[in-house]
């Protein structure tokens, strides 16, 4: 038998996965005439066999665009085409952070960058574009801190609305993933240890033969959840973007990913590997994977919370154009009850908020886009135990309020006592530790002490309502300190479905925005259905 011994040559960081997979060799750096090709090859055969633009293979031009092949001595300008179909890039990319000194376009600013822009004005980031646009031959580049008036409301609505358009008609959107800010080069060299080694074969009988390999571009087992590429995957508004665009380049550490609506593909991979596109997810949206898709868009970071709805608008628009469902308030109105299932995530410790309040009033309390931080739509996922014993809702929707974000519902309420405790742990240098809260509401005694997480940070708030002089449960305002000692109140609990022995409800305090209404303040699954026994359905207004 043939004796086989292998030497590496190289050191890794990592184990080796023997045959994994055939590829080939990736270049050093991204600006290299191979890595284009690649892209040039998955763009064009995109193009002319898949459907994956918006408006065909040559769209309309947004309303702003750079122009990089101009007729003036930069050669570069803002431009406002009318009526012009071309192909173009638009930038999928992480700000950094904003001060006067950024390049950015402004009401000031706006005129002098429509007569011309010289190259070295812009940040390294957005000239490593303008060096891809022009090797790819395309003239034109949608940036959105270039192409919307900065400061402008009324520029920035009017842009924001077309969001579907302008990433869903680009020829190709760049998604900067090795960049964490405009700052940074896409053109850096590649990780070492990520391009691969060689090994030495020596065979008995045959000699010694020179084997090449590199590791997988990517972690395996996250490619289906989309993917985990550095800063680009933690910002909200690029979840939108990559949703939308028709074609994607992923530029990473490691190599390029490219992604359209049909399949994706690692640069140097061979073809014949194509995995799953995660953002076609939108071509065939259910309620299930829209709930999923809401779940990581709120694990998402934002700048601006005002942005939550805003940034997501775009998506909702799509899904509504083809499924005919009506977004209300980041909520579908065809399944506004369903919507209302959302939870903030299980805290990393005892006692923590993952949740806590927007600086402003950007949504209802029964919308999760009014909470900021992680949710969790857990209860209503299928599971196991729903095969033998299914949920039932028990609460209806009598009518939806657009403007004041008023829904009125018709179920069941009763009282519950809502018991919130204060605790700290001592260190072993005899200093307190910080505050912990522990939430629990009783019923019945048998339902002493259900542990419940709220939506975000509680209170007891007493004063003057409609009116009377009442005291009510309610969340801790964006910036105030949460309760120093620890209080009780009785709060109201609605019925929002059941199973055999457990219900999921909704808690309630009294809203001190709209009179006679309520606000939501937290939901749980575990009060027995018997508590409702007694309970008839009536109207109630949760705004």
């Amino acid at each position: 038998m043939a004796k086989l011994t292998v030497e590496p040559d190289v050191a890794f960081g990592r184990d080796l996965v023997p045959f994994v997979g055939f590829g080939e060799a990736i270049p050093k750096n991204v600006w290299d005439p191979q890595s284009f090709a690649s892209i040039r090859e998955n763009v064009d055969a995109c193009v002319k066999q898949h459907k994956c633009g918006q408006d065909g293979a040559l769209a309309m031009l947004p309303y702003r665009v750079l122009w990089i092949e101009a007729d003036n001595p930069s050669r570069i300008q803002l431009l406002e085409p009318k009526n012009i179909r071309a192909p173009y890039i638009a930038l999928s990319y992480c700000w950094g952070p904003v001060d006067p000194n950024n390049f950015v376009t402004t009401a000031a600013t706006l005129g002098a960058k429509k007569a011309g822009i010289e190259f070295s004005e812009l940040p390294v980031l957005f000239r490593d574009i303008v060096d891809t646009a022009r090797e790819l031959q395309i003239e034109y580049i949608w940036i959105d801190r270039l192409c919307i008036i900065q400061g402008n409301d009324e520029d920035f609505k009017a842009q924001a609305s077309t969001m579907d358009r302008i990433h869903g008609n680009a020829t190709l959107t760049i998604a900067a993933a090795s960049a964490t800010t405009e700052h940074d080069s896409i053109f850096d060299q590649r990780r070492g240890e990520l391009l691969g080694g060689h090994l030495k074969a020596n065979i008995a009988g045959l000699g010694e033969l020179q084997l090449s390999f590199r590791p997988l571009s990517h972690a395996l087992g996250n490619e289906k959840s989309g993917g985990q590429y550095g800063k680009i995957s933690t910002r909200a508004w690029i979840w939108q973007e990559r949703l939308l665009a028709a074609r994607t380049i992923f530029v990473t550490p490691a190599a390029l990913k490219y992604e359209c609506r049909c399949y994706s593909v690692w640069e140097g991979y061979d073809q014949g590997r194509r995995g799953h596109s995660w953002s076609a997810q939108l071509d065939n949206i259910t309620h299930q994977t829209w709930i999923a898709l809401v779940e990581d868009y709120m694990r998402r970071n934002i700048t601006r919370p005002s942005d939550r709805l805003p940034a997501m608008k775009a998506v909702m628009k799509r899904i509504e154009k083809s499924t005919g469902w009506s977004p209300f308030w980041g909520l579908w109105a065809s399944e506004l009850i369903d919507g209302l299932c959302w939870s903030s995530a299980p805290p990393e410790g005892i006692g923590q908020h993952t949740c806590k309040m927007s600086p402003g009033y950007y949504a209802p309390t029964w919308s999760w886009a009014g909470v900021d931080g992680p949710i969790s739509y857990a209860s209503i996922k299928p599971a196991a135990l729903l095969a033998y014993d299914p949920s039932q809702q028990d609460v209806d929707c009598r009518s939806l309020n657009g403007a004041s974000g008023v829904i009125r519902l018709s179920g069941r309420v009763i009282d519950v006592k809502f018991i919130a405790t204060l605790s700290r742990d001592t260190g072993e240098d005899g200093e307190l530790g910080p505050p912990r809260w522990n939430y629990k509401v009783s019923g019945s005694s048998e339902e002493e002490g259900l542990q419940i997480t709220p939506d975000v940070p509680l209170e007891l708030w007493t004063g003057v309502l409609d009116g009377k002089q009442l005291s009510t449960v309610a969340r801790v305002p964006y910036g105030e300190t949460p309760p120093t000692e620890s209080w009780s109140i009785i709060c109201a609990c609605l019925l929002v479905s059941k199973r055999r022995l457990r219900c999921l409800v909704l808690f309630l305090g009294r809203s001190m925005r709209i009179p006679n209404a309520w606000e939501r303040v937290g939901m749980t699954e575990g009060i027995s259905p018997f508590a409702f026994a007694a309970a008839r359905k009536g109207p109630i207004d949760i705004a």
